[in-house]
Order: C-alpha cells, then sequence, then structure tokens
C-alpha cells in the first residue's frame, strides 16, 4: 500500500537543491571529482500521502571507497529546523542524479536510522528518496527531471530473510501554500523581461488584477453550470458539484451581503486614501528638492 503514496513537494524544496547545486565548490568538485549534492527533506505525513516542504544539504563524500556522511552536521540540522517548525520532521533525502546507484543503499540504511529514530512512531515511517537530475537528460529532457522512491525488501518464499532491495516508484506533484502560490505568479512574470525582475504592485492595482482573476472564475464556473444544465453538452461530474456546493455554502455562512458590500466598500476607500497620501508625499518630495537644487 506505501507505494500508492503521494509525495507533494513544494517548490522551496527545488529551489534549495538548484541553489545547492549552483553554490557546491568547484575546489572541492575538481580535488574530489565529485558533482553530486545530497541532503534531507523535511516535511509531515498525510493519509496517503507525504509533503515536502523543506529541505537542506549536508557535506557528502564518495569518492573514496568508503562513502562519508557528515551525521554531526545532519542531526544538527535537524534539531535546529524541528525548533523553528515544530510540526516538520525528517521524511527522505535527495540526491542529484539521474538513476539510482548502488551507493543509495547505504545512504538509505543511514536515513532509516536516522528517521527512525527521530520519529515518534512505533514503526518505522515511509523514507522518501527523491532523485532531481540537474543535467535534463534521458526521456524528461522537457519536463522538471524529478522522480520519487520508496524501499522495499524483496526475498524468496520461504527463506530466512530477504536477499534485495527494490526502489519501487512514487507519484510526485507540485504543491504550494498560499503564500507560495503568490510568490510563484510574482516569479513568473519576470520571464517575460530581460532583466528577470519583477516588481511588486500598488494595493490598488493588485485589487484590480485579484478581481479580474475573481470574475473570469466566476465566469467560468457559470458556463459549466450552464452547459450541464441547459444544454448537456458537457458531462456532470459529482465531485465538481459538491465542491461548488461548498463555495456557495461557506461563502453564503460566514457573512451576509450587506455586511459584505459595507467592507468591500471601505477597503475599497482606504486603498484610495493611501494611494492618495503616498503620491501627495511623493509630489511633495519632488517639489522639494527642485527648490533644493535650484
Amino acid at each position: 500500500m506505501a507505494s500508492n503514496l503521494t509525495v507533494n513537494v513544494h517548490p522551496g524544496v527545488y529551489m534549495n537543491v538548484v541553489d545547492t547545486h549552483m553554490r557546491r565548490s568547484k575546489n572541492s568538485q575538481k580535488a574530489a571529482g565529485q558533482e553530486k549534492c545530497m541532503g534531507t527533506l523535511m516535511g509531515y505525513y498525510e493519509k496517503g500521502s507525504i509533503q515536502v516542504t523543506n529541505c537542506f544539504a549536508i557535506p557528502f563524500n564518495e569518492s573514496n571507497d568508503d562513502l562519508e556522511i557528515d551525521d554531526q552536521f545532519n542531526q544538527q540540522m535537524i534539531s535546529a529546523l524541528k525548533k523553528t517548525s515544530p510540526n516538520e520532521q525528517p521524511v527522505g533525502w535527495f540526491l542529484t542524479t539521474s538513476d539510482i546507484t548502488s551507493s543509495c543503499l547505504i545512504y538509505h540504511d543511514y536515513y532509516v536510522r536516522v528517521i527512525t529514530e527521530a520519529s515518534a512512531r512505533r514503526e518505522s515511517p515511509p523514507i522518501v528518496v527523491l532523485t532531481i537530475d540537474t543535467t535534463f537528460s534521458g526521456d524528461m529532457a522537457k519536463r522538471m527531471p524529478v522522480r520519487a522512491y520508496l524501499r522495499s525488501k524483496a526475498g524468496i518464499p520461504g527463506a530466512a530473510g530477504p536477499h534485495c532491495a527494490i526502489f519501487n516508484p512514487l507519484r510526485v506533484e507540485l504543491a504550494a501554500f498560499p503564500g507560495e502560490l503568490v510568490a510563484l505568479q510574482l516569479m513568473e512574470k519576470a520571464l517575460d523581461s530581460r532583466r528577470r525582475e519583477a516588481t511588486l504592485e500598488s494595493g490598488l492595482e493588485q485589487l484590480e488584477v485579484s478581481t479580474a482573476q475573481m470574475i473570469e472564475w466566476l465566469e467560468r464556473m457559470l458556463s459549466y453550470v450552464e452547459g450541464v444544465n441547459k444544454d448537456g453538452e458537457k458531462p456532470g461530474d459529482a465531485q465538481i458539484g459538491r465542491q461548488l456546493m461548498d463555495i456557495v455554502t461557506s461563502s453564503s455562512n460566514n457573512m451576509q451581503p450587506e455586511k459584505l458590500d459595507t467592507l468591500v466598500k471601505n477597503t475599497l476607500r482606504d486603498y484610495v486614501m493611501v494611494s492618495y497620501l503616498a503620491k501627495l508625499t511623493q509630489t511633495q518630495l519632488q517639489v522639494h528638492e527642485r527648490l533644493v537644487s535650484a
């Protein structure tokens, strides 16, 4: 049943892995012949899924015959992150490689011990292996080369114990909190800029964009409902219907229409007043600079 798990990786994890790969020491690469990066995945377990919300890199060396991992640094980082985010715990590890190698068995055994000791469960929790191909080679050249695995032991029936280990692939999805979605949308706007820069919008501009987006979503919902009820061109979906009912129920129960209309008007007035005062202050500063320089 564990192979049916879904690994939800948040944007910050990808950014930390890429940043670690870009910042790796060139001198150490030449000296040790090592270009990979490895680290610990932090997150929490849910029913049927594993949320990977954070990660950090750890020093390691696989150039020699004996693999080396800085266990002290790893334990200190796990302890520090638990203090800042008590809900997070180690859920696995990552490696910048295109495929699973024999060294991954040793790394995984190490993380089985570390995560089992840190977990409050009686049984060992599912431990995820996340591989990211930074060279974009193979059959995933046109999409994000990310794979997740879950190790399971296999053996011959009737034998004393398992004789091999199998890394079963898991489904990987991109998940984001509301704040992360806002940051992703802002960074997406920088793709069209030559300098790869994005500016934050003012209060009124942000309100206008959000309102237009909300109107677009409402129009799409209305078109779908009309297509199902009147024309019958679109097949009905019970799950979508329940979600629409939950939206209508929550919006009607939270606030009365009169109070909502008053709140929107007062908020809009506040935005207009703040914008007016900001422009007035800017104008006064410009006039003052011209008078001083004259």
